[in-house]
């Protein structure tokens, strides 16, 4: 289990994490998320020492990382796949790690079948594609098997084999106990695999909740509603608080009422109810909601689809 209190990190007159406090539990799977220039590396390099932080605290199992005792079997991390030492095979790599961390080396070879690189284990990394990398870096944060697991863009260079036998991995971790932590940009990766989402905007949290927190508190989410007299059923539904926009007669997208209010309402005026389903916005959808005007970075291009989308 991560820790983290009031964390913050200055750099000259930039505030990359300001005064970040969360846990990141055991047995679930957390989404990592923010806009560019957010803090999210700034947060997990902090967690494993390479950077110290300017105030605040990180607790990994309640002890700070320089005084664990065999880090590498409480927190794994795949931070930067590409930094290997490029002429060391991948079975060299996973040695030296084990060799100086005392893990047996039958580890090894179980790690390199895991990950699918048991075939290319003597081959050199610089030959390795950006995928293989990031397998070999996933085989390097699970060598200790950590109780933590933290993950920075790990799909990135993964075919569709791999992103599918990723999902599988990190809920696997999270179903043994760990905790585990990604962080990525592919939002519909995150939606697939994370029970609990953390978004970071300027350094400051702005959600720590879990994906069906999110939605209910989602301006985005609606019941598309369709009745034998839509008119009639429009009114009465907003006499109970409803915010109703009717996009055409066929059908009404209310907000403020839930499916069970709205059945209610239904049944207690005789009005038939063709349809009645609950419009989810998607994780990306519910991304921008939440760091609307947060961004450090945003194009011209991307400002334009922000604004037509919302009109």
């Amino acid at each position: 289990m991560i820790e983290i209190k009031n964390l913050t990190k200055k750099f000259r007159d930039k505030i990359a994490v300001d005064n970040l406090s969360l846990i990141v539990r055991p047995g679930v799977v957390t989404g990592f998320l923010g806009p560019n220039g957010a803090g999210k590396s700034t947060t997990l390099k902090m967690i494993i020492g390479l950077i110290n932080p300017t105030q605040g605290e990180v607790k990994i199992d309640g002890k700070n990382y320089k005084d664990l005792i065999r880090p590498i079997s409480k927190i794994g991390a795949l931070i930067d796949g590409d930094a290997v030492n490029p002429k060391f095979t991948a079975k060299q790599h996973l040695e030296l790690i084990a060799t100086a961390s005392g893990i047996s080396i039958g580890r090894v070879e179980e790690m390199l079948k895991m990950v699918g690189l048991d075939k290319v284990k003597n081959k050199q990394i610089g030959e390795f594609s950006l995928g293989m990398k990031q397998r070999l870096g996933i085989a390097t944060a699970l060598l200790g098997d950590p109780k933590t697991v933290i993950l920075d863009e790990p799909f990135n260079g993964l075919d569709v084999d791999g992103i599918h036998w990723l999902r599988g991995l990190t809920k696997e971790l999270a179903e043994q106990g760990k905790s585990v932590l990604v962080s990525s940009h592919l939002m519909s990766e995150i939606q697939a695999i994370a029970e609990r989402i953390v978004v970071l905007a300027q350094g400051k949290l702005i959600a720590d909740m879990t994906m069906e927190e999110m939605t209910n508190k989602s301006l985005s989410t609606y019941m598309k509603v369709n009745s034998e007299n839509n008119r009639k059923f429009k009114s009465l539904l907003e006499k109970e608080g409803a915010l109703i926009q009717s996009m055409n007669d066929e059908e009404l997208h209310v907000h403020k009422l839930d499916m069970k209010q709205i059945g209610i309402i239904a049944r207690n005026n005789n009005l038939a109810i063709y349809e009645l389903t609950k419009i989810q916005p998607s994780l990306e959808e519910l991304f921008i909601e939440l760091t609307e005007g947060k961004a450090d970075y945003v194009s011209n291009v991307e400002s334009k689809e922000r604004k037509g989308d919302r009109q």
